[in-house]
């Protein structure tokens, strides 16, 4: 069976605080690495605004300057052959938690405003009414745990960054036993970090519906290969 290989979890020099590799060069190493794509999902929480002394513009504004990752990658990803698609790591201002959307476009972020601000349970509810999945990311890092379920759609069972232990044995077991979708990626900060893992589908998608409708299809780990270390 051929399988395409995706990655799911990445940020950007551009418009990730904690990124130290751009959109441009994330592109290349996956393209090296033999990815038929990717998801850039920079984190769309208050401190990126805050930090990056964006709070004054507009928010429309304020969302063309979060983006300039992703559409670096998008523009080199068109110029080289590699998928490039967006996504979000969001966190909820009451939570501790992340999560990685994967759903909303440029316009929807616009059009629905700063909803990072929302809580977690409210944060859902607007994904889900949407049609977004969401999965919690690297729920087992230190001095974290799942959310509970009702607030997500799955969980990256696999997180490879190497620089933090984010207990996939645990997140694995524990998406096994509470029956909710399984994803994996590099969560890429440095360039070394490109490539560690990510999932393998049987088909390829060309847009982030088609991620989303396959997944909602599939939903059996057989068809959604995660690996990574």
């Amino acid at each position: 069976m051929k399988l395409y290989q995706f990655e799911t979890h990445c940020h950007t020099l551009e418009s990730s605080n904690c990124g130290l590799v751009s959109g441009e060069q994330i592109v290349d190493g996956l393209k090296e690495a033999g990815y038929m794509g990717t998801f850039i999902t920079d984190h769309f929480y208050s401190r990126f605004f805050q930090k990056r002394k964006l709070t004054h513009l507009d928010w429309e504004e304020q969302v063309d300057f979060f983006l300039k990752g992703y559409k670096a990658a998008k523009k080199r990803g068109d110029e080289i052959g590699i998928k490039v698609f967006l996504g979000l790591e969001v966190q909820a201002e009451d939570s501790p938690f992340e999560f990685l959307v994967y759903g909303p476009d440029e316009a929807f972020i616009k059009e629905t405003g700063p909803f990072y601000k929302l809580s977690t349970k409210e944060l859902y509810s607007l994904m889900h009414e949407n049609g977004f999945l969401m999965f919690q990311a690297h729920p087992f890092r230190f001095g974290l745990s799942p959310e509970n379920s009702r607030y997500f759609d799955g969980i990256e069972i696999v997180n490879a960054q190497p620089r933090n232990d984010s207990r996939n044995k645990r997140a694995l077991e524990f998406a096994y036993r509470n029956d909710v979708l399984k994803i994996a990626g590099s969560d890429v900060h440095v360039k070394s970090d490109i490539g560690r893992s990510g999932i393998m589908l049987p088909k390829s998608v060309n847009s982030t519906q088609d991620f989303v409708d396959y997944y909602k299809e599939v939903k059996t780990p057989e068809l959604i290969i995660t690996y990574g270390i």
